[in-house]
């Protein structure tokens, strides 16, 4: 099967595929989570309603079926600029097991002509300084715009 890609990519419905998903974000959470705050909780209603509405794209990785990699973002008018359709990084994951190839690269790509099918105009990625692929993203022709800066001003007991 010399030149057939292990895997393929697909933009699907986040409530098709929550439990996949959920795994995988457990991994990521172990991995680079803020564990300042309490535990992992996802709102995957909220996710599916994003989606119901429009406002939510969800691009997975898949070998042999199975999910490895996902990007999620949340789309909507800039609240700065109303005729501007941007889309938030929501989310970013490829299981460690696969990123020695160009799956991450691939995915990234194939969520950016989406989002552009779907009329987005820009992207916004934030980066984890604990697991930077800032390097990545500029190979990509993204720019180092801005920092966010995050301090935990309450903490909630997890439930």
């Amino acid at each position: 099967m010399a030149g057939r890609s292990l895997y393929s990519y697909a933009r699907i419905p986040i409530g098709t595929a929550i439990e996949e998903l959920e795994r995988l974000a457990e991994r990521e959470y172990e991995e680079v989570g803020q564990k300042d705050l309490a535990r992992l909780n996802i709102d995957w209603t909220r996710y599916c309603e994003l989606d119901t509405a429009g406002k939510l794209a969800t691009f997975v990785a898949k070998r042999e079926g199975i999910i490895v990699g996902y990007a999620v973002f949340i789309v909507q008018t800039h609240i700065h600029y109303q005729d501007a359709l941007v889309a938030a990084n929501s989310a970013v994951y490829a299981a460690p097991e696969v990123r020695a190839g160009r799956v991450v690269l691939k995915l990234l790509r194939y969520a950016e002509l989406g989002l552009q099918a779907q009329g987005v105009q820009k992207i916004y990625y934030h980066v984890k300084r604990s697991k930077d692929f800032g390097r990545l993203l500029d190979h990509l022709g993204y720019g180092d715009v801005e920092r966010l800066y995050a301090k935990v001003i309450r903490r909630v007991e997890a439930r």
